[in-house]
């Protein structure tokens, strides 16, 4: 999960799990095909990713979707954790 700390804040929680992950933005767009201004809109809030994309972020982040998603500001608490 996401650290709090004086270093993180002002940091979108996206940026933060990047950088959690030991990734630069370059790696990122290269290991999921992405633009520069995607990602830069993704990381400020001004966009949101595809399903597909959100996906290929939490397997790189090695992270849930279920985190993913609240990364992204979607509210979750409702959604069940899977069982299995």
């Amino acid at each position: 999960m996401i650290e709090e700390n004086p270093q993180t804040q002002g940091k979108s929680p996206l940026r933060l799990l990047r950088e959690q992950a030991g990734l630069t933005r370059p790696q990122v767009r290269q290991l999921i095909g992405v633009s520069e201004r995607r990602q830069a809109d993704w990381e400020s809030g001004k966009a949101m990713p595809s399903v597909e994309n959100v996906v290929a972020l939490a397997r790189l982040y090695k992270v849930s979707l279920k985190t993913m998603c609240k990364s992204l500001g979607i509210d979750v608490k409702d959604v069940p954790d899977d069982t299995t």
